[in-house]
């Protein structure tokens, strides 16, 4: 899928893992109190491995990516789907 396709996927199971953590995330009404939540779960991943696709720390990056977007534009994006796959690019 290239990075211009207007549609974007998500696997079901990946999607469902998303939608809950985003679930969670929702009582969050404003980016200073997300970034500050945020800041509290990045301090459990401090020198971890790398993410792969489909790993925790990748379903926690999306949700709080989602989350805020929604804040900032104040509609949800409950209805989108995201594409999670990623190419490694060597450089």
């Amino acid at each position: 899928m290239s990075a211009l396709d207007p549609q974007y996927v998500t696997p079901p199971a990946l999607a469902e893992r998303i939608a809950l953590v985003r679930a969670q995330l929702a009582p969050i009404r404003s980016r200073s109190a997300l970034l500050d939540s945020y800041r509290r779960e990045s301090l459990c991943r401090l020198a971890g491995p790398a993410q792969a696709p489909g790993s925790a720390l990748e379903v926690l990056d999306q949700a709080y990516a989602m989350r805020w977007l929604e804040l900032e534009s104040d509609s949800p994006i409950a209805g989108l789907q995201f594409d999670t796959s990623f190419e490694q690019v060597d450089g």
